[in-house]
């Protein structure tokens, strides 16, 4: 006879896989008829937009355009010259069990390009593109609950778990336009380009709301009288998301990216036009309560058990890191103008816990003879971590340079992000059968033992009794065993 539990359910994000890719492009961009040859080229910057999101059965794939910028000396040696082209990418990720309603949550890692002159008429463009991805579906869980009437001499064990359920995960598009006022120190330069960081700074809750916060670093770089003047601004942003669970004790992970971006400089403004996505991912402190044991004092019980995995815990640690790279110039430095910091992703050593970011910062000076030369500084941060991170991030925060006679030095801030998540395995009673067989009885109406091995309920199970029972028996006042002689009644 099949004994009818509870069945009790409910709907939550479920982790399906993380992953990293990575986007490798060879490109040329030609110099126009309309411009001069290239005599040496001083640096490549780059912007990254990420335009479309797939996600189809076992795989996710990110498309979008890298826009390449490239500023180099002509040919006669006077002033600079800048040209730049668009080119599209696309990122790939295996992703076992992911299908339509997936929800992908992605940010790039890093991005590294190296431009080099094939002749005065064509600069070769190499990069790499690098991106991580976690798939999250909306599944049900399921677990049982003792019946409100119980069979007779039946008993149901019941146990409680907390665990961290991931209420939403999700994203929301986002656009912002503003007209920047721009410094007099560019007044009459060539505008360049302008290059956009979306980064989130934190999040709060206001009622059933989360609001996340975060900003827009935006560099713009104008050529003032043959010099390269970089200018400086920030956008704050910030963006709704609704909870659908009370959002008490709520975790939050959240990322920014460009998705689109237009600017045009105009008399004394630069007109600034940027779209960008939001992600989030919330998690939230949950418990149930499960069947896990069961027994009869009359006759046989089949049990069939399932496995529910649940989250234990997230972990996250921040730690702060810097490092000092140098070069040293065969042409003397007379001053600097403007510098660039690029981070790849981070590397684990061989020493367990340490975490090396590979950096390198190009650099564009003016010579001892006042001609206009650029340096790649390279070097490697290095930082310990707590050791079982999942997910490792880095971002510069500050740059800066400075040179002493033929040495340039870049003194590097970075943040590093770990995360990771714990999970375990509950094994829960699914399906209760009576079978038909009685059990054995030897007659005795009670015994006694002293019991240390476990909680009562195993001594009840064993002997055929009631925890319940027991500890009235004996005047306990908890289930936990004590040492002492118990007298065990058989019922």
């Amino acid at each position: 006879m099949k004994v009818e539990l509870k069945c009790r359910e409910k709907s939550e994000y479920k982790l399906l896989c993380s992953s990293q890719s990575s986007s490798q492009l060879s490109e040329e961009i030609i110099v126009p008829d309309t411009m001069e040859d290239i005599q040496r080229i001083l640096c490549c910057r780059q912007q990254c937009r990420i335009r479309e999101k797939n996600v189809r059965q076992d795989a996710v794939s990110i498309s979008g355009e890298l826009d390449a910028t490239v500023l180099y000396v002509p040919e006669s040696g006077e002033g600079i010259r800048f040209i730049s082209s668009t080119f599209p990418f696309e990122v790939t990720f295996d992703t076992a069990g992911a299908d339509s309603t997936t929800v992908s949550v992605s940010r790039i890692t890093g991005i590294s390009m190296d431009a080099r002159a094939s002749n005065p008429r064509k600069v070769a463009i190499n990069a790499v593109i690098n991106m991580e991805q976690s798939c999250y579906k909306y599944a049900d869980m399921s677990w049982t609950e003792a019946p409100d009437t119980v069979p007779e001499k039946m008993f149901f064990k019941t146990a409680s778990a907390q665990y961290k359920s991931i209420t939403l995960a999700g994203e929301k598009s986002l656009s912002l336009e503003d007209e920047l006022q721009l410094p007099e120190s560019v007044d009459g330069g060539e505008f360049v380009k302008a290059f956009t960081t979306a980064s989130v700074e934190g999040s709060e809750i206001v009622g059933s709301k989360l609001v996340v916060k975060g900003r827009m670093d935006i560099e713009a770089l104008y050529i003032v009288s043959d010099t390269l003047q970089p200018v400086h601004f920030y956008l704050a942003f910030s963006q709704l998301f609704t909870l659908p669970d009370e959002p008490s004790a709520t975790e939050v992970s959240a990322t920014a990216m460009v998705t689109g971006q237009y600017f045009e400089s105009f008399e004394n403004k630069l007109s600034a036009d940027i779209r960008a996505v939001v992600q989030v991912v919330c998690v939230q402190e949950q418990s149930i309560d499960y069947v896990s044991d069961a027994y009869s004092c009359r006759k046989a019980l089949e049990l069939n058990k399932s496995d529910l995995e649940i989250i234990n815990g997230t972990a996250c640690e921040k730690r702060s890191v810097s490092v000092l790279l140098t070069y040293s110039s065969d042409y003397g430095i007379s001053s600097v103008s403007c510098s660039h910091t690029v981070l790849s992703n981070p590397e684990l050593s061989d020493d367990e816990g340490k975490v090396l970011v590979p950096v390198y910062v190009d650099v564009i000076y003016t010579d001892a003879d006042g001609a206009l030369r650029s340096c790649r500084a390279r070097g490697r941060a290095e930082a310990e971590l707590s050791g079982g991170f999942e997910h490792i991030y880095a971002a510069c925060t500050d740059c800066s340079v400075s040179f002493d006679g033929n040495t340039v030095s870049a003194s590097v801030s970075i943040c590093l992000e770990s995360s990771t998540v714990s999970k375990s395995k509950l094994s829960v009673i699914s399906e209760v059968d009576e079978l038909e067989e009685e059990l054995a009885r030897n007659g005795a109406a009670a015994y006694m033992c002293r019991w240390n091995d476990s909680d009562l309920w195993d001594a009840a199970k064993k002997f055929g009794s009631d925890v319940e029972l027991i500890k009235r028996v004996n005047g306990l006042e908890t289930s936990e065993p004590d040492g002492r002689l118990l007298l065990i009644p058989v019922i």
